[in-house]
């Protein structure tokens, strides 16, 4: 029986970001105790004498041995009274774990609040923003709303309304509860104010948070709240995904004459990027956010038979995948895939997948709309995994 292995292209890179602000306010071994005087060669009178003199001076030697012994001793081994680890020892995460709880069922989120920090109250007509004074030095801004463009996009339109009043820089990629975000230090110089701003996308919703000085402050200077500020971020989770991702971009790819593939339909989340790229033999589609990626290529190359483990005796051109687990679940369009995990390479992972045959017991690669496969980090999240599973459930092959 023959094996081969089917090539995948390389992933783009995810272009880079910005950062926008919607409203412009706001670290002697023991010592030896000395010897006593050997006993004096004086006559019974002089000792007499002299007695006294001796005894004093050896009080003293003695006196001193004790300091030397007691003081001179490695602090290691003295009794300590016992005490509880400061707050900055402990992990700010777990720290967060037993703050208060904000719920936001609007805007499908909780966040873990500090203890010293006091929510300020907004008109009830405010449902997309919530905001917190910060131990007097800062305050807290979050706004949640539904937005239909990718990241990329948003950020780029805000940077461009708002290039005249803001100045941004250093983008940091940063978990916002188990979601990949952004954080970047902001100034208003017309304000002569300084803050940080995180953002994630989410499906279609955008969380943005800001905290920025307050007072008469114009820079936020003390660690402790930006400790706070980032257990806080840590802490985010949604409270429901049903209404989550509800509009999604649909995507028709073109004919390319020269090759049998089908033309295909598919739909993804407005926070997934998807670019295309038509030759006169091949056609390329990636779908990407952020480290991940999922790809669709036609070009000509050679089709194998899948062999797992529950597959018929097979002779022929086939790749030999008894040894691999596998995820199977049906496409909207009736097809019947297989996902399996490829390779490591360094930093990044790669899984392929295999399309059950219509007319046959076996599964084979390509599809009938292409070579498709994954490539991820090497440490990935099985729920943006989730994610690139529901585009690729969504792939409708067209007549």
């Amino acid at each position: 029986m023959e094996s081969e292995t089917i090539a995948q292209p390389v992933p783009p890179a995810p272009s880079a970001l910005h950062i926008e602000r919607d409203s412009a306010r706001e670290m002697p071994p023991d010592a030896k105790q000395s010897g006593r005087p050997e006993p004096s060669k004086f006559t019974s009178k002089s000792k007499l004498k002299l007695l006294p003199v001796f005894g004093g001076v050896a009080i003293i030697l003695f006196s001193i041995a004790l300091g030397i012994v007691f003081f001179g001793k490695d602090k290691s081994t003295r009794p300590t009274k016992e005490t509880t680890p400061a707050d900055n020892t402990i992990p700010i995460a777990q720290q967060a774990t037993s703050w208060i709880k904000y719920t936001n069922s609007e805007n499908f989120y909780e966040i873990g609040i500090p203890p010293k920090w006091t929510q300020i109250k907004l008109s009830p007509l405010n449902k997309d923003t919530a905001m917190w004074n910060a131990d007097d030095t800062a305050t807290l801004e979050i706004v949640a709303k539904k937005d239909l463009s990718t990241l990329d996009e948003y950020l780029s339109a805000q940077d461009d309304l708002n290039k005249n009043t803001v100045k941004s820089k250093g983008s940091t990629q940063v978990k916002v509860g188990d979601y990949d975000g952004y954080e970047r230090a902001e100034s208003w110089p017309t304000l002569g104010l300084q803050a940080i701003a995180t953002y994630v996308k989410i499906q279609d919703m955008l969380y943005t948070f800001t905290l920025s000085p307050s007072g008469d402050k114009s820079a936020i200077t003390n660690e402790s709240i930006i400790r706070s500020y980032h257990g806080l971020i840590s802490s985010f989770r949604l409270t429901s995904t049903a209404q989550l991702g509800l509009d999604l971009k649909e995507y028709t790819s073109k004919k390319v004459n020269t090759l049998s593939f089908k033309t295909f339909s598919l739909k993804y989340p407005q926070t997934w990027v998807l670019t295309e790229k038509v030759g006169e033999n091949s056609l390329d589609i990636s779908i990407y956010r952020n480290n991940y990626e999922l790809t669709i290529s036609q070009k000509e190359i050679g089709g194998a038979v899948c062999l797992f483990s529950d597959s018929p005796a097979f002779e022929g051109s086939s790749g030999d995948l008894r040894n691999k687990q596998f995820s199977q679940f049906n496409t909207t369009g009736g097809g019947v895939l297989r996902r399996y995990f490829n390779a490591n390479a360094g930093d990044k992972s790669s899984m392929f997948f295999c399309e059950k045959q219509t007319d046959g017991p076996y599964f084979q690669t390509p599809l009938t709309i292409g070579g498709l496969a994954y490539y991820v980090p090497a440490k990935y999240d099985a729920d943006i995994i989730k994610e690139m599973d529901d585009i690729v459930k969504s792939i409708t092959p067209l007549p």
